[in-house]
């Protein structure tokens, strides 16, 4: 038993706990046509970068869209935020500017 004075270090592993499971993502290929996801999670140098990001597909890739989505600074992504950016989108650009 531990006394109140005792600390505990809690580590986190990022690791997918299924390690069973392989992903197979296929390359994205040709961004011609493309509707790209574009997820900020609000910080201002991420803003400006995918608005340049957007400019330089548009004119030298010829990308049919992209869409900004928002996510929370601090936390996972709201449920079924994922799943309409996979169901609207051919591609995403996911980062944090932090």
């Amino acid at each position: 038993m531990s006394s109140p004075d005792t600390q505990v270090t809690e580590y986190l592993d990022p690791v997918s706990p299924n390690r069973d499971k392989k992903l197979h993502v296929p390359a994205v290929g040709a961004l011609q046509g493309k509707r790209i996801g574009f997820l900020t999670n609000g910080w201002s140098s991420f803003n400006a970068m995918g608005a340049r990001i957007e400019q330089v597909f548009s004119e030298k890739h010829g990308i049919k869209s992209m869409q900004t989505y928002s996510i929370p600074t601090s936390c996972a992504p709201p449920e079924g935020v994922l799943e309409q950016v996979a169901a609207e989108c051919d591609a995403a650009i996911v980062g944090m500017a932090n």
